[in-house]
């Protein structure tokens, strides 16, 4: 039986260990994703759980489950023996135990249906070849992921009930003293285990009487007014904001042995509640101070700060398709047939087929079983950089990126970024999402006006690229804070398919040098509007 990392052994991150107790307390709480840096130990405090939970199932949910594997299907050996009988999945399996979903973000579509429907109901169902079967799926929850693969699908999100941001530390004393617990453990694991039993079971009794104190825990009135105004503060829509903060605060209490649940707990996790579900609106940027420029700076300081609504009734040639080159935008999932003498979920016509060639007839053995297994392509991100400084057509500019980005979400699986620049520096307007509401309240407010710092807004867009994106880099090329070369050094590092849009005739010349040394495709487009910007979105592009 393979060792498991102690629990207790894990170093410094709190946040990750504290959510992953409150749901120990109280599983109906409903799960935990730990998103952040590869190597972080996200994976390891997943698994080291259960060893403080006693007999119960850990189930490890894996990226290319079968929809037999993961909802129960026919057994099909004792079928082939003229036994036919279903086979319990991994949800069923899963029952009264945690449920752990490594890369959660990366699950085919139909995987993530599923999951969303049984842990929202409790209840599995699974019908197959006459038989018909309900069966009971309560479990935690625990999903990891890392932020540079894509975002998750905003329904899955919000059914977990606390997230927590996980970072690799950087301090050289902290991660000296991962290296020798980790070494130590590599060396001799049963004797490293040993040294952790006792915290390991004083942590587990305590787990224990925490779960018996949440019991007769009392829920001042006073208290649910305070959690429902934090949760309107941050603009969160979802109802089960306020349950997962109430039943957070609740855990959190009985694990310091209190009777009574205060304000103190509120103040406490709801940064793990809200963290994944919190979409307020930016505030405006604080006024830069006036200093002599050149007249092209007069010029573009004494356009005022105004907020412009995305461009409406737009009838747009909708061009989204997609692609049929390597970086197609769309999240697919495809079915392939892989050769093996048990498969999970059968994929009838190359099982047929190679029986019909071995053979000659339709009377397949075990040696042309043939498995159908899932695939999955990742969506892609398409970032917009968008100059919303001074210049002349700023205002233009900012109504159609609204535009855009709204129809994309609307019509489109693909998830969507809004980077702007004005002033002295880049913002990231919208995170990474494909959330359409929330990105409506989001683009809400973006101001105009200012000056143009460009360096700065490659620096933070760089931070957004993944495997899957695409940059539309939308500006008049005048950068006027930081120079010109550090700023063409900036833009050499994107390494994504990029497309440059220039919105000046008169600057055609720096936009097309952006566009040369990000090895991107570079179009003139001085008057923007949503319908113009949705024609010359790129598709499939390749460095």
């Amino acid at each position: 039986m393979k060792v498991l990392y102690p629990f207790t052994a894990i170093v410094g991150q709190q946040d990750m260990k504290l959510a992953l107790l409150l749901n120990a307390i109280d599983p109906s709480l409903g799960g935990v994703l730990l998103r952040g840096d590869k190597g972080s130990a996200k994976s390891t405090a997943a698994r080291a759980l259960a060893t403080l939970l006693g007999e119960v199932p850990f189930i490890n949910l894996p990226l290319g489950v079968t929809e037999d594997r993961l909802l129960g299907g026919l057994d099909l050996e004792q079928t082939l023996k003229g036994h036919p009988a279903l086979k319990p999945g991994l949800l069923q399996q899963a029952h009264g135990g945690v449920l752990y979903v490594d890369e959660v973000n990366l699950l085919p579509d139909f995987a993530v249906d599923a999951l969303l429907d049984v842990a929202a109901s409790g209840t599995g169902h699974v019908e197959r070849e006459g038989f018909s079967v309900t069966y009971p799926a309560r479990f935690v929850l625990i999903g990891s992921m890392n932020l540079e693969e894509g975002e998750l699908r905003p329904q899955l999100l919000d059914r977990f009930a606390l997230s927590v941001e996980v970072k690799a530390p950087l301090d050289p004393a902290e991660r000296q003293t991962i290296l020798r617990s980790r070494l130590a453990f590599e060396q001799d694991p049963q004797a490293f285990v040993g040294v952790q039993q006792e915290a390991q079971s004083q942590l587990s009794q305590q787990i224990l009487s925490a779960r018996v104190r949440l019991k007769d825990l009392q829920t001042p009135e006073g208290l649910l007014h305070r959690i429902s105004e934090v949760v309107c503060q941050h603009q969160v829509t979802s109802l089960r904001a306020d349950l997962a903060l109430l039943k957070a605060c609740r855990a959190h209490a009985a694990w310091h042995g209190r009777t009574e649940v205060g304000v103190e707990d509120v103040e406490q996790v709801m940064h793990l509640v809200l963290n994944h579900r919190s979409h307020q609106k930016l505030p405006p940027p604080p006024q830069q101070p006036q200093q002599p420029q050149q007249e092209q700076e007069k010029q573009e300081r004494s356009v005022p700060e105004q907020v412009f609504e995305p461009e409406k009734n737009t009838r747009v040639r909708w061009d989204l398709e997609p692609s049929r080159g390597p970086s197609a935008v769309q999240k697919r999932t495809q079915i392939q047939a892989v050769r093996t003498d048990h498969p999970e979920r059968l994929h009838l016509r190359s099982t047929l087929t190679h029986a019909v060639t071995r053979t000659g007839t339709l009377q397949p053995s075990r040696e042309d079983l043939h498995e159908a297994r899932p695939t999955v392509r990742p969506a892609q991100r398409l970032i917009f950089v968008v100059d919303a400084s001074g210049s002349l057509g700023a205002q233009a500019r900012m109504a159609a990126v609204k535009g855009a980005l709204l129809q994309v979400l609307e019509k489109s699986q693909e998830e969507v970024a809004l980077v702007t620049f004005r002033g002295t520096q880049a913002q990231v307007a919208l995170k990474p999402t494909r959330d359409l509401e929330a990105a409506c309240r989001v683009l809400s407010y973006l101001p105009t006006g200012g000056r143009t710092p460009l360096l700065h807004a490659l620096q933070v867009s760089q931070e957004l690229v993944t495997a899957q994106s695409t940059l539309v880099l939308i500006t008049d090329g005048k950068a006027n804070v930081g120079a010109w070369e550090e700023t063409l050094q900036a833009a050499a590092r994107i390494s994504c398919p990029v497309l440059v849009l220039g919105t000046d005739p008169a600057t055609r010349e720096r936009t097309l040098e952006l566009a040369r040394v990000m090895h991107g495709k570079h179009q003139l487009l001085p008057e923007t509007s949503t319908e113009r910007l949705l024609e010359h979105l790129p598709l499939g592009a390749a460095r």
